[in-house]
């Protein structure tokens, strides 16, 4: 296990590299490579920037591995959602994790499990929670108060508790260090905890987390942990552990089975889920702290205001960026606005949009063949760019439209610009563009769970447990998610919701809900399809293109198209080896036998 540690040498190493949090703007000093760890701690001011630090790979749980030698991942947006139907990252490499995932080739970057990007979540998880162990190891001995070093140890247990967490949905169970302090040049031959072991233990610190953790952060310490965010990743550790994946369908075989999910299943695991959310819910709505923003200054605006702004009740827990950084509008913005477009939506997603009226759409409607963007779900629009859609060209300019068509100059599709006929405007800030740089433009970051969230977990827990007993919460949820969203309720108050859905189709309908609201978002689709063990569904499926080709123009410069849908990526998946990654095989081979592999691995 010698990859799992790096002791001061990794610290100093942030304290050289670029900012990626608000909380870590400042912690940009070189230091001496002889500080010491006697010396951090007996001052105020490095302490608190050791303690920065512990936040800095949260991105890293937020979007999908990296190459390390390729530089941070803001230089390419790597969302978890382009391993998916949602979407088709620009790099099509399979040393790249999201093409070598959709393919089911891990060849190009090491071999099956010495795949070099399954070390990264593995490596940069342990890394972290080391420096959370070593900050509350020593800071009892820095020049604070009382009070402040309480705080920051209780930001450094929860922190360490989400690292766990990302490594859990990853690979299963995983080697419990705790408060250890190991030796990073010694095989410590730590074994594997069983699945429920490793989620007792996050829960146990998630409690902890939630009866410490200050109910709000504040001016410069705004990002920062909450009682909310716990309670919040509780919620999501519990809605993981009652999923399919590990609840009843677990993929272990033979005595190591408990390694990758529970034995049998167990109908208390979504009850307990159930209740959580709701006091998740019931605190909420009791403090005001969060909430659905709700503005009907334009249909769907509360979502996009939700996803846009800095400062906004709905997020719970989330990752902001330094005010000075144009992202993400220069990782998903067309050429002609300054993006790169490192990831571009399949046509396949805007299909799960529905129309404005709730219902779905049909791909066989003449109406909708004639054009396939009119009268949508608001958050269509906040979500896409296609072809005519309108964004600035220049920071604060008028709207103008950007052309996708076959041979369309930069934006057109084939052409370097977009291989699926659609860019992202999703998490993008109206007349701003990819180069933007200035305060307004940016520092919103993405979010890991929002309120919409919580709602939606509680609407799947419930269907779960009895769809015909809790119909009427549930929908309730669901109405909620679907009036913001700005969708017309109609003369039955509905929101295009049938009535009387069966468990199957109420489940349905909650992942399509999930998929279309939280696209983009810390790859809500590439987690919800692994729970649920949907992924094999993918196997051996085309996703589309939408491309469109220009067959006339008027006198009065209006364009004339055709389009049809076109295949452009077929997906494979392995089952069931590809549910859960495989423990890094340099790991496995450094372990002496104590680190038992994944199945099919």
């Amino acid at each position: 296990m010698k990859h799992i540690i790096y002791v001061l040498l990794f610290v100093l190493c942030l304290w050289g590299s670029s900012s990626c949090t608000e909380t870590s703007e400042s912690f940009l000093e070189n230091k001496s490579e002889n500080t010491t760890l006697d010396q951090i701690f007996s001052d105020s001011l490095s302490t608190i920037k050791f303690h920065t630090t512990i936040y800095w790979k949260i991105p890293a749980v937020i979007m999908g591995p990296h190459e390390s030698t390729q530089g941070f991942f803001l230089q390419q947006f790597r969302d978890f959602d382009s391993a998916t139907d949602n979407a088709r990252q620009t790099n099509n490499s399979r040393k790249e994790f999201a093409p070598a995932f959709t393919k089911g080739d891990f060849t190009q970057n090491g071999i099956n499990a010495y795949y070099k990007l399954f070390l990264e979540p593995w490596q940069e998880m342990y890394q972290c929670i080391r420096v959370c162990n070593q900050f509350m190891e020593n800071c009892d001995r820095a020049p604070l108060t009382q009070a402040k070093k309480d705080g920051l140890r209780a930001e450094a247990r929860f922190l360490r508790a989400f690292y766990y967490f990302h490594l859990l949905r990853n690979f299963g169970g995983v080697p419990l260090i705790e408060n250890g302090m190991l030796d990073p040049f010694q095989n410590h031959e730590i074994p594997r905890s069983t699945f429920g072991e490793t989620v007792e233990f996050i829960a146990s610190e998630l409690n902890w987390s939630i009866d410490n953790l200050p109910e709000v952060q504040n001016g410069n310490n705004y990002g920062r942990a909450t009682k909310g965010a716990a309670l919040g990743l509780l919620c999501k550790l519990y809605l993981y552990a009652a999923s399919p994946l590990y609840n009843g369908e677990n993929v272990g075989t033979g005595d190591k089975r408990l390694l990758t999910g529970y034995d049998s299943y167990d109908r208390n695991r979504w009850q307990i889920t159930a209740e959580t959310l709701k006091t998740m819910i019931d605190y909420s709505e009791s403090n005001g702290y969060y909430e659905l923003i709700v503005d009907n200054a334009r249909p769907g605006y509360g979502f996009y205001r939700a996803t846009t702004e800095r400062f906004n009740k709905e997020r719970v827990w989330f990752w902001i960026t330094s005010t000075g950084y144009g992202f993400p509008a220069i990782q998903l913005l067309p050429p002609t606005r300054a993006g790169n477009a490192v990831v571009t939506p399949y046509h396949d997603l805007t299909v799960a949009f529905p129309k404005k009226d709730g219902t779905p759409v049909d791909e066989e409607d003449i109406a909708y063949q004639d054009d396939p963007y009119a009268n949508r779900d608001p958050r269509f629009y906040f979500t896409f760019l296609y072809n005519e859609a309108k964004w600035s060209r220049t920071s604060g300019g008028i709207e103008e439209p950007i052309y996708t068509y076959r041979g369309a100059t930069s934006d057109g599709i084939f052409t370097g610009g977009t291989n699926t006929g659609y860019y992202f405007r999703k998490n993008c800030i109206e007349k701003k563009i990819g180069s933007d740089t200035g305060s307004s433009a940016a520092g919103h970051g993405i979010s890991f769970i929002r309120y919409a969230d919580i709602l939606l977990m509680y609407a799947e827990a419930l269907t779960e447990l009895d769809v015909n007993g809790n119909r009427a919460t549930i929908e309730e949820q669901l109405f909620k998610i679907r009036a913001r969203a700005g969708i017309d309720a109609g003369a039955n108050g509905r929101y295009g919701i049938p009535s009387n859905l069966d468990k199957d189709e109420m489940i349905d309908l909650i992942l399509n809900e999930r998929r279309v609201e939280f696209v983009c978002e810390a790859g809500n689709r590439f987690w919800d399809l692994k729970r649920r063990k949907l992924f094999e569904q993918l196997n051996e499926k085309w996703t589309n293109a939408a491309v469109w080709e220009k067959i006339g123009e008027g006198d009065n410069g209006e364009m004339y198209y055709t389009w049809s849908k076109q295949p452009v990526e077929q997906h494979y998946f392995d089952v069931p080896r590809m549910y859960q990654l495989p423990i890094p095989q340099l790991e496995v081979d450094a372990s002496r036998g104590s680190l038992i592999q994944n199945p099919g691995w």
